[in-house]
């Protein structure tokens, strides 16, 4: 199996900082040679001001040596939208299904960067390699088909200071999880 490593492949760069505009996204990925048998992380975190300081993480993960979280799953945490953390747990059958989240998750986080174009033009093509990014969308497809199968079947997980409720008013987080974001807003 080839290694689970794409940070080289999709990303231009994984430190971006723009102090005149108040933006910084981060970009750390753990490769895995097998994620039966190792862990696997990318993490995403953002951080840019509106009105007042807006932080998020973006992560899929696998973790092989957690009692909690020992699966492959998505976590967001969300600092000023009084959102907090909460995890979706993915039913991925093998290392080809979860490559596919992966990169699913890749063409998403695309879309949240894009967003930040207001504050910094050209963001997006400075992080992300998007000739490669855009052939991604059957991924995302496929990662939106894994989420709204976690939500149905209550393979999601909330932090005691997560408010899903919260989840309907974010617009960053409801380009990410699509129509999916209603579903957790109403769980």
């Amino acid at each position: 199996m080839k290694a689970f490593h794409f940070t080289k492949t999709y990303f231009n760069k994984t430190l971006f900082e723009d102090p005149k505009n108040n933006i910084r996204i981060s970009v750390k990925e753990t490769p895995s040679l097998d994620v039966t048998e190792e862990d696997y992380s990318l993490r995403i975190e953002t951080r840019h001001v509106e009105e007042k300081i807006i932080h998020r993480n973006y992560a899929i993960e696998h973790h092989g040596k957690q009692e909690k979280h020992n699966k492959p799953h998505i976590k967001f945490k969300f600092h000023t939208e009084e959102i907090g953390t909460f995890w979706i747990t993915l039913e991925l059958k093998d290392a080809d299904e979860y490559k596919q989240a992966i990169l699913g998750f890749i063409y998403k986080i695309g879309k949240v960067i894009a967003k930040l174009e207001k504050y910094h033009s050209g963001i997006t093509e400075e992080i992300l390699v998007m000739d490669l990014v855009s052939k991604l969308k059957k991924e995302e497809k496929f990662l939106d088909m894994k989420i709204a199968k976690s939500i149905t079947t209550k393979t999601i997980e909330f932090d005691s200071d997560a408010n899903p409720e919260e989840i309907l008013n974010n617009p960053l987080l409801k380009t990410f999880l699509g129509e999916n974001s209603k579903k957790i807003g109403n769980e």
